[in-house]
């Protein structure tokens, strides 16, 4: 547990010497908006760090790639628990930049509003990787809403050694923070054309042997789980 610690730490550094907004269209890419649905008037906007939302107010990943791969989303505290109690979310994507929205229904990210600090990997993984179909087993078996908790943080250990792994090994995957949107955020109520999310996305480049990772941080720089 200690060592995968170490390993994220050290990934966590080199992240602010990367710029994440845009990526080689040239290659095969993925991309990604977090939002937020503010609770009481259903309007959403881009994630913002170090933003307090409104109670009722939930989280959503929208999510597409040039080329077909697997997504792992998953939102870690400083000390390696699941941040608010979100449940991963792991899912196909196919290509020609067809989106999903996760996490996938009944699974909701709540706002907690005294949510310790956390980030959020997103991984684009591709179909080929060897730590794809552990991942899947491992985030299926995080679903249950109700689980036993010593059993849920064996499974968040897993989880956190597993993206240690994938991203621990600088020269074989390409990785970047996730920035606020350089433009203020627009919103949408119900009735409203439809969420502009590409327009704050963020991409990052991926190959057939080279991870793409974003990561999301609460405060606004990347912490360490």
């Amino acid at each position: 547990m200690t060592k995968s610690l170490y390993l994220l730490i050290a990934v966590a550094a080199v992240f602010d010497l990367h710029d994440a907004r845009a990526a080689d269209e040239e290659k095969p890419q993925g991309r990604v908006c977090i939002s937020v649905v503010d609770g009481p008037s259903g309007k959403e906007e881009p994630f913002k760090a170090g933003t307090t939302y409104r109670p009722g107010s939930t989280v959503r990943a929208h999510v597409d790639a040039s080329n077909k791969c697997t997504v792992l989303i998953a939102a870690l505290t400083k000390d390696g628990k699941l941040a608010n109690g979100w449940r991963p979310q792991l899912s196909d994507l196919a290509a020609e930049f067809e989106d999903i929205e996760l996490p996938k229904a009944p699974v909701t990210w709540a706002w907690v509003t005294t949510s310790a600090p956390f980030d959020l990997y997103v991984l684009f993984l591709p179909s080929s990787s060897k730590e794809v179909e552990e991942a899947k087993k491992l985030v299926a078996a995080m679903q249950a809403p109700k689980m036993d908790e010593r059993l849920l943080t064996m499974q968040t250990n897993k989880l956190r050694e597993l993206i240690g792994r994938i991203t621990s090994e600088k020269e074989k995957v390409n990785q970047a923070p996730m920035t606020d949107p350089e433009v203020g955020g627009v919103f949408r109520g119900a009735g409203d054309a439809a969420f502009p999310w590409r327009q704050f996305a963020q991409s990052i480049n991926f190959d057939d042997d080279r991870p793409g990772v974003l990561v999301l941080s609460s405060e606004g720089t990347t912490n360490s789980p």
